[in-house]
């Protein structure tokens, strides 16, 4: 339904090129629907969600923010990139629809 849902939305072009550029520089979209796009765990294409089933969630991962618009540099930071992202970033072009 999620799928059917991005399919129809304006902004999907848009979201498309963020998320092939996420993507391109190694920051696949993880467990989600993106641009009507399944991704697995692993950020994987999902190619049939009707048959794809969910692994138990590790709710104690750790978190990683990526902004993509102006923020803070933190690229003194010593510590190992955890392997899950939240993505901040600026708001989509408007569309002109209403």
């Amino acid at each position: 339904m999620a799928v059917e849902i991005c399919q129809t939305c304006p902004l999907l072009t848009q979201c498309a090129l963020l998320a092939e550029t996420f993507i391109a520089r190694g920051d696949a979209p993880r467990a989600m629907i993106w641009a009507g796009v399944g991704y697995d765990n692993a950020g994987k294409v999902v190619e049939n969600l009707d048959r794809h089933r969910i692994a138990s969630v590790d709710r104690n991962r750790p978190m990683r923010i990526i902004r993509t618009g102006a923020g803070p540099d933190r690229s003194a930071s010593a510590l190992p990139p955890p392997r899950r992202h939240l993505v901040l970033g600026q708001p989509l072009r408007p569309t002109g629809t209403d």
